[in-house]
């Protein structure tokens, strides 16, 4: 079944809203940006939290641009940001983390032990709670410099994870990323939390650091919010379409 979620030319203006804080009393019940058909699966319950991920923190710093500025602190930026958004909305949310810190076991020594430990422990958080969705929020990194632009990975193991993929992903390119082609693309073994998933799961890889242009939107408070924003706005067009595909 095809849902078409409403939408409207006045996306920038609820852009602003968002970014000045008054959104959050309009936001509720009332959804603008565009038009969008989306398809979900049928015959599955209704997924009503949502697991933000911001990856790597503490012993890990992830990736690192060239001015020093560590892919774990831009991760936690964002994430935060999304968080918030979607409060505004009336989604429910759980962090996996909320400050610069892994969520690997205190008793656990060796990098690569409190790697495996901080994966599994986010993991063990994503199958905890219930009815959620997961969503996990990275940078990019290449060995040549040109290359920009958000990209969405998705789990192969449910089939709505690539539906909540193209949904962040269409949100992103029509209202901040017009000359972005990247599409969404299925994750495999390298990507352990959505090899792993058993619900809807996507990686948002928001920018590259290895691009310094890109590295200073990525550090830039207001294109952060921006970003937070359209990717709460596709996760909301996915609840919204999976909420009337079960008749809520």
């Amino acid at each position: 079944m095809k849902i078409i979620a409403p939408k409207a030319m006045l996306a920038r203006l609820w852009m602003v809203l968002a970014l000045t804080g008054i959104v959050s009393g309009l936001l509720i019940g009332y959804r603008v940006i565009g038009r969008q058909s989306v398809t979900v699966s049928a015959g599955r319950q209704s997924f009503s939290t949502v697991v933000i991920d911001p990856g790597h923190g503490g012993f890990d710093g992830g990736a690192s641009a060239q001015d020093g500025t560590l892919e774990k602190t831009i991760n936690l930026q964002i994430a935060l940001a999304v968080r918030d958004c979607l409060d505004a909305m009336g989604v429910r949310t759980v962090m996996t983390r909320t400050q610069d810190s892994g969520t690997n076991d205190a008793d656990v020594s060796g990098l690569h032990e409190k790697k495996v430990s901080d994966l599994k422990n986010r993991l063990a958080l994503m199958h905890k709670e219930q009815n959620r969705i997961f969503v996990s929020i990275h940078q990019n990194h290449f060995s040549q410099a040109e290359y920009y632009g958000t990209q969405v990975f998705y789990s192969g193991n449910h089939p709505d994870s690539k539906v909540l993929a193209e949904c962040i992903r269409a949100c992103v390119v029509t209202d901040l990323q017009p000359e972005n082609r990247r599409e969404s693309k299925r994750s495999g073994a390298e990507i352990y939390l959505l090899h792993q998933a058993k619900v809807p799961a996507v990686m948002v890889e928001c920018g590259f650091l290895s691009n310094a242009a890109e590295t200073a939107k990525l550090k830039s408070e207001p294109y952060q919010k921006q970003l937070a924003f359209l990717i709460a706005l596709g996760i909301l067009d996915y609840l919204q379409a999976e909420e009337q595909q079960n008749g809520f």
